[in-house]
């Protein structure tokens, strides 16, 4: 039987409605009919809402009613990330407001799941301040269904292969949004000073705008969370989006928005590439690896111009007495 003797209803709420969106996108390229098919709404927020559960606020809705498509468009722009190279862009509109969207889950199970509005009016202070989104107040404490024993290794272990993080941010005066998580964690590890666990989840890119000095930035996520001695069981205690720079540093609100708005308007990478995470893992570990060259190369100058100024100062003693005597 071909596809186009089946009724469209049973197509629409028996086969479209099993498809993840991926296969929702490849169906609606086979023909005519099933494009039209492909195309309701409904089908995609439903999609949007399984994949994302914090796409049910209301805030985000209303963002993604302004999208071309709809929930189409929205899963378009956030399900593939975004192209690992910032070129120069047109100038773009400046926007007041960026909306993140964030999930986390473990084992496939929601954890965690919030939005937040963050007011970027370009005023003196935001533009000059380190760009930082933090989701948690402090001392929050989020509590979840995860328990852990006591052995510190399997448990790192355990939240790397099964924790995952979706951060989208939405940026409603462009109409465009993009996930910066890695998805997988690319680092995890204990902070002995604060005994906490810290989780990062990163987006590294490579600017080609001269403002960035050529390097890499880096779209960093970290998670930070407790284990109760007693209990075993995680809470989650700290959330936050910073852009850094090649060194690490915090990029400026004016900066940082120009690198977001810039991986707004790249292109999007192919859906192959966005399976486990584990190219935007190696991407961070050679920007880590990049960082530690800069730094040696850093310390060898200064080790360089420390041997002149030793010298410079002996030469200069030298001459003095020699002034002196004679």
């Amino acid at each position: 039987m071909a596809i186009a003797e089946i009724h469209q209803d049973i197509i629409q709420t028996h086969i479209l409605t099993r498809l993840n969106g991926q296969s929702l996108a490849i169906a609606g390229c086979t023909s005519l009919l099933l494009q039209s098919l492909c195309s309701d709404e409904k089908l995609w927020s439903d999609i949007c809402s399984s994949d994302w559960p914090s796409t049910d606020d209301p805030l985000v809705k209303q963002a993604i009613s302004n999208f071309p498509s709809g929930h189409r468009s929205f899963f378009s722009e956030s399900f593939p990330s975004p192209s690992n190279r910032l070129t120069t862009t047109s100038p773009l509109p400046q926007t007041s407001q960026i909306i993140s969207s964030v999930d986390i889950r473990y084992n496939d199970e929601l954890m965690f799941s919030k939005v937040e509005s963050t007011n970027t009016t370009p005023s003196d202070w935001f533009q000059t301040s380190p760009f930082r989104i933090d989701l948690l107040e402090p001392k929050e404490l989020i509590p979840s269904v995860v328990k852990f024993s006591s052995d510190d290794q399997v448990m790192q272990s355990n939240l790397e292969k099964h924790m995952t993080l979706s951060w989208i941010l939405i940026n409603p005066a462009l109409n465009r949004a993009m996930n910066l998580s890695s998805k997988k964690p690319v680092s995890v590890q204990r902070n002995w000073l604060t005994d906490e666990i810290e989780l990062n989840f990163a987006f590294v890119a490579v600017s080609g705008i001269s403002v960035y000095d050529n390097v890499y930035v880096n779209c960093n996520i970290e998670i930070t969370c407790e284990v109760k001695q007693t209990s075993g069981e995680l809470y989650v205690s700290g959330m936050s989006l910073t852009v850094q720079d090649i060194d690490g540093k915090c990029l400026s609100g004016k900066t940082s928005m120009e690198v977001l708005q810039g991986l707004a308007v790249a292109e999007r990478r192919s859906t192959r590439y966005n399976g486990g995470g584990d190219d935007l893992k190696e991407r961070y570990e050679e920007y880590i690896q990049k960082r530690r060259e800069r730094k040696d190369m850093m310390e060898r100058r200064e080790r360089r111009l420390d041997l002149v100024c030793v010298a410079g100062g002996i030469a200069f003693l030298m001459a003095f007495w020699s002034f002196a005597l004679y």
